[in-house]
Order: C-alpha cells, then structure tokens, then sequence
C-alpha cells in the first residue's frame, strides 16, 4: 500500500500555455465556432479535447481551412510564410505564441542580421525550431539534437557563432551540448538569457527533488509534449523509475508493486 503521495511545486501549465489556451477561449467568445487552430495549441491531450467540444478546429494545413476563417496558430510559434499565406486567402490571424519563443524568433533574426550563423539545439520532429527556421534565410541556421552530433557538425564560418536552444529542453542534455560547442568553437557565443524556460527550469528542478524523495513518479502529461518528456527524464537522471500518463485511466495498478 502506498503511504505518502508527494506532490511537485511548482507544477501544471505554464504562462505561455495558460495564454495560449485563454487566447482561442477569447477568441470563441468574440467571433464563435468554429475557430480552426493551426496545429494543437500545446500539447496536452485534455486541453485539445475541451477546446473541441467548445467549437476549436484542429488542423495541420492551411488547405483545411475554409475562405474568411479565424485563425489561431500555437503556442509553439509558426513559421512567418504560413502566417502570410493565411492572410492572403482572407483569413483573420491571430497568433498565441508563447512570448519567449518569440524571444527566440527575435533573436534569430537578429544574429544572422548581424552577420552570425546560428546553431539551434532542438527536436527536429518538434514545431517550435520548424518556426525559428522560417525567420532566417536558409542556409544560416543549422539544427543539433544532442552532445553526439557536436563532434560531426560542419558550419560555414567560425568567426560569428551563435547557439540558440528550443525552450522546452532538458537543462543538463543542454548544458552538455553547450559545453561541447564551446570546446569545439572557440568564438561561439550564446544569448544574453538563456533561451530554455524559467518555467520549464523550475519544473524541471521540481521533478529531480521529487525524483530524490520518491520510489516512483508519475508525470501527467502528453506524449507529444516535450516539457512532460523531459520531466520523465529528470526524474529517470536520479534512478527513480517514472511513468508519462495523460490521466488516470492511463494508470497501471502493477507499477505500484512494493513502491
């Protein structure tokens, strides 16, 4: 029988996310269904689902929309193209970004403006770099998934380095990839503040002290979010086995065995 269940703090969504989702309950109450969201506003099963039922149309391409339609587009940040294109067939726009991955679109541009070729640490099955990426010529930007790729990685010049990170990352995956870019590029720099969430770093540093006091951690969430993947893997980091479930039901009884 379990005898103490701990709970992380801080935890649940973030600023960004709580935006994003207030941005298309906003937008429904103003303009009413259906309001079509260019890809899940987060990543969170549940939070998709209730926006359903209040009249959100889920889609991955503009093709789906039909002429004259409201239009949000994620928390995730969207590539400037798509943005455009859904103005031009008559679309009202509006864009929930989370303002730090804006941060990041920003700093982007203004690296490569100033001459400097960007190397972004990030999934590259994930929409936020596919954002970053569009907010540069191509041909500036390159994209690293982790330590290994460092020592392979081939850039065009490097006198003017910069290093971006995706702002849902693992803080200890980042900080091996940053140092190992730093040995190999002596000129390299980074932003003036980190690009991974502060509230991505609390999280995070939450879950690990969970992880020291626990036998088991279970952390809700979904499997196509990146902030709840790396929660599984700090706590995975500190021996302390744990589990990604998006409720309840996804629950097995077995785990609890001698816990």
């Amino acid at each position: 029988m379990i005898k103490k269940i701990l709970l992380a703090n801080p935890r649940g969504f973030c600023a960004g996310v709580d935006r994003a989702i207030d941005v298309v309950e906003a937008a429904l109450e103003i303009f009413g269904p259906p309001l079509y969201v260019k890809h899940a506003i987060v990543h969170n099963l549940h939070v998709v689902e209730d926006l359903k039922i209040k009249g959100a149309i889920f889609v991955e391409d503009l093709d789906e929309v039909p002429p004259k339609s409201v239009v949000v587009f994620s928390a995730h940040g969207t590539d400037p193209k798509i943005k455009e294109e859904a103005k031009k067939r008559g679309h009202q726009v509006i864009d929930a970004t989370c303002p730090l991955v804006t941060k990041v679109h920003l700093e982007a541009q203004r690296y490569v403006r100033d001459g400097y070729f960007v190397i972004y640490v990030g999934h590259r099955d994930h929409p936020e770099p596919i954002g970053v990426f569009g907010e540069v010529p191509k041909g500036t930007i390159t994209l690293i998934e982790r330590v290994q790729e460092v020592d392979d990685l081939q850039v065009p010049q490097e006198e003017k380095l910069v290093y971006l990170t995706q702002t849902t990352l693992s803080i200890s995956d980042t900080k091996e990839t940053i140092d190992a870019l730093r040995a190999k590029y002596k000129n390299i720099i980074g932003p003036p503040s980190a690009d991974i969430c502060y509230a991505t770093t609390n999280r995070q540093a939450a879950a690990k002290e969970l992880a020291k006091r626990s036998e088991l951690v279970l952390v809700i969430g979904s499997k196509t979010s990146s902030n709840s993947n790396r929660l599984k893997e700090v706590c995975e980091e500190e021996g302390t086995k744990a589990h990604l479930v998006d409720d309840e039901t996804k629950v097995n009884p077995k785990w609890f065995a001698a816990v």
